[in-house]
């Protein structure tokens, strides 16, 4: 029997994935390393193409009869790629396989909480603006964006897995139905029903040896009004939740018929990518068909795509994880629009550097207040009822003190108009929070923060960076003094040191970073923000910042 095996280059480490595919451990097959696939015991081994994501590998010569090897170079990828074995003549084997970052980063599944993160506090944030009207979810003129359906697709299993449990066990309720019968097929009737019998049908005399009772006085209808009783699945709930999901598969297949539009114009890289994304909203689109066929949903009448939160989805479990993944589904169907939403997941780490400063901005807001937030430079609306999201050089107030400003651009000092810049070359950091200057009233001090997408000894190498902008930006104060303007700077990662020695020169890196004493000491360290953390923890994170960034002047006087 056929079977096709994928092995590491690196370590030879070989699985099958089709047609019953291993169990392959995490982190096993990622981003940045080659692998060979191999097709075995074929007959038509040498007419088979493997195709990734649509496009072609590069075939290498078998040495063994009936097999097919191909190289595949993952590059810069993590996420799910579609796999597709092609022989002429056959039909075509299709099948998924996942592939996660690179063991310096994280697992695959944080681009998918990141990018709920992100749709979550604009949600949050939006709501503080002026804007008073919702966000429109539903089909927009223009095509989704990558992330998004990357996003939806991540939900579909979970979705699936759902569903089949309310299947097993779907709620249901006894109804009464009235049903027109022949009087000499009654065989039991109620007072009530005689009686209505009676009033809206025909009555005629019964011959005179039918046992009836006397009052009767041998006279039936002809037709007996009997209420009969019945399970069904007709609750307000399954109409709503059958619903949502035809809605939710018309959205892809409109968006599929979209994306096939760019197909015919662009250059070819993304011509190849919309190809791919359509046929992929398609079969999307069919499981959600088939999910809305399920016994609970099927032959409901139509309701208005909506989950209102009854009992029913606040008590049952099973019920109440359909409600939260139609929140979580309805994240990706927003009318919100931003260049992170274009990148892949190959480019996780860019989405990681937008993460944290919403999240950042969030906890600014919860922990300031918003009395005092502008966040103008952060949204910018349509008239069709999308959001944009401003990802770069945006600075957003989220007190009467705290500015937190997302890739700022620092030119030569000389050249800026407030004199405050790089005395080297033009620098952008990620993330500045600006704040009062703890030693003179004046410009504010900055507290840069640099997101770094990389965990463990990775994050010795990414020191350099906090170094140059704590050294290199300066302002003019005249008379030749060029006194620096960064109070602080951290490396905001999702590494989670272990616990060290209480003294941090005794403390390895990269877990000296981290430690309290020398990130107050120096002003210079790192903090964890890992996708998943509770807004608190990072309102936490927060306070520890601009707290370790103070002078210790300023601390024992607060003390």
């Amino acid at each position: 029997m056929p079977s096709l095996h994928i092995i590491s280059e690196d370590t030879g480490a070989s699985w099958q994935i089709w047609p019953a595919a291993d169990v392959i451990p995490p982190g096993e097959v990622r981003e940045s390393a080659s692998y060979i696939f191999e097709l075995r015991d074929s007959d038509h081994a040498q007419d088979t193409d493997l195709l990734i994501d649509e496009v072609p590998l590069e075939a290498l010569r078998s040495r063994k009869p009936g097999a097919a090897r191909w190289r595949w170079q993952t590059g810069f990828h993590a996420g799910e790629v579609a796999a597709e074995l092609k022989t002429p003549g056959r039909n075509s084997i299709r099948f998924d396989l996942v592939t996660d970052p690179d063991r310096k980063k994280l697992t695959r599944d944080d681009f998918d909480t990141m990018l709920r993160d992100i749709l979550t506090d604009s949600f949050a944030l939006f709501a503080l603006t002026t804007f008073r009207k919702g966000i429109a979810q539903g089909i927009s003129a223009k095509p989704p964006a990558i992330a998004r359906l990357e996003y939806l697709r991540s939900r579909m299993d979970d979705l699936e897995r759902v569903l089949k449990e309310i299947e097993r066990r779907p709620r249901h309720h006894l109804r009464s139905q009235e049903r027109v019968i022949p009087y000499h097929q009654v065989r039991k009737a109620t007072g009530d029903e005689v009686i209505r019998s009676f009033a809206r049908g025909h009555v005629a005399r019964v011959p005179p040896n039918t046992r009836l009772p006397s009052t009767l006085g041998g006279f039936l209808p002809l037709d007996f009004r009997v209420r009969q009783r019945f399970s069904s699945f007709d609750l307000p709930e399954h109409r709503q939740m059958a619903a949502v999901l035809s809605s939710w598969a018309a959205w892809l297949t409109v968006s599929a018929d979209q994306l096939q539009k760019i197909t015919t114009r662009g250059d070819p890289e993304t011509s190849q990518s919309a190809a791919l994304w359509a046929n992929r909203c398609r079969r999307l689109a069919r499981r959600l068909h088939v999910m809305r066929n399920t016994d609970p949903l099927k032959d409901l009448p139509s309701a208005p795509p909506q989950l209102q939160l009854t009992s029913l989805f606040r008590s049952d479990p099973r019920y109440r994880k359909f409600y939260k993944l139609y929140q979580q589904f309805n994240l990706g169907l927003a009318s919100i629009f931003g260049d992170f939403l274009n990148l892949p997941l190959a480019r996780t780490f860019d989405l990681y550097e937008l993460w944290c400063f919403l999240r950042l901005v969030h906890a600014g807001v919860k922990q300031f207040g918003p009395t005092a937030v502008d966040f103008k430079n952060l949204f910018i609306r349509d008239g069709a009822g999308g959001l944009t999201i401003a990802a770069s050089a945006v600075t957003v107030k989220v007190s009467q003190d705290w500015e937190l400003m997302f890739q700022k651009r620092y030119e030569e000092f000389w050249k800026a108009d407030d004199k405050r810049g790089s005395f080297s070359r033009t620098m952008t950091p990620d993330i500045v929070l600006a704040g009062p200057n703890p030693k003179a009233p004046g410009p504010p001090k900055l507290i840069v923060l640099d997101a770094k997408y990389r965990i463990d000894t990775a994050l010795n190498d990414a020191i350099s960076s906090i170094h140059t902008y704590r050294d290199a930006l300066v302002e003019d104060a005249g008379r030749g003094d060029f006194p620096r303007i960064v109070e602080a700077a951290y490396l905001l990662t999702p590494h989670i040191p272990d616990a060290g020695s209480p003294d941090f020169q005794k403390t390895a890196m990269p877990g000296r970073l981290f430690h309290p004493d020398y990130r107050s000491t120096f002003r210079f360290g790192a903090a964890t923000l890992k996708p998943g953390m509770p807004l608190a923890e990072i309102c936490a994170c927060l306070r520890a910042i601009i707290e370790d960034a103070r002078d210790k002047t300023s601390r024992s006087k607060t003390r």
